[in-house]
């Protein structure tokens, strides 16, 4: 069953500081992942992530700095103290205006990283054992699309990438097998007769 994501469970990105943190796909792992799979020590997250617990401490002083990661609680384990981490908001929103001088490079170099993330997901996912290539349930695929839509026509595609997302986030916390997607739509100038 969906939970439906409120406004209240959104939380904006909106800090030049927050967004150089997330320039790391390690860091982007852990925050997509404690977005999803709610409130986890580093020990399960590492596990989550295929990672020993060691190599993720320095990345969550760093989102916790920032304010991208809060301490939730703390529990004992084996006579020892741990720590449990979440993020401010089930569902995390980038939200740096586009008046903001900085946005553009921001973003550029946001897209840089996530598509090379991407990149890996595809080639892990490929070899997951809980890969489905074929019929409704498939949860894997690749493709780009290049379109000249119109302004209702982009209406309607920004609404339908707005739904997916909703179907994402609503999906956060269920004991399914972890699916990403990610997205980057853009303008591409049209080239000038005599371009190449």
């Amino acid at each position: 069953m969906m939970k439906p994501v409120s406004d209240k469970d959104v939380y904006w990105i909106t800090e030049h500081a927050q967004y150089e943190c997330l320039m790391s796909p390690r860091r982007m792992e852990i925050i997509d992942l404690l977005a999803n799979v709610g409130v986890r020590s580093v020990r399960e997250i590492a596990r989550l992530l295929g990672a020993k617990p060691s190599s993720l401490y320095h990345h969550m002083d760093l989102l916790l700095e920032v304010g991208l990661v809060e301490v939730s609680d703390t529990r004992v384990i084996n006579r020892r103290r741990e720590k449990l981490y979440k993020t401010p908001g089930s569902t995390l929103r980038y939200g740096l205006d586009f008046s903001d001088p900085l946005a553009f490079s921001i973003y550029s170099r946001i897209g840089d990283m996530q598509a090379r993330q991407s990149a890996r997901d595809l080639r892990r996912g490929i070899d997951a054992d809980d890969v489905v290539t074929e019929g409704p349930a498939k949860n894997i695929w690749i493709f780009r699309l290049v379109g000249a839509p119109d302004a209702a026509t982009m209406e309607q595609i920004n609404r339908h990438l707005q739904e997916i997302a909703r179907l994402f986030w609503g999906s956060a916390g269920q004991d399914n097998p972890l699916v990403v997607m990610s997205a980057i739509v853009a303008p591409v100038p049209r080239p000038e007769k005599g371009d190449s």
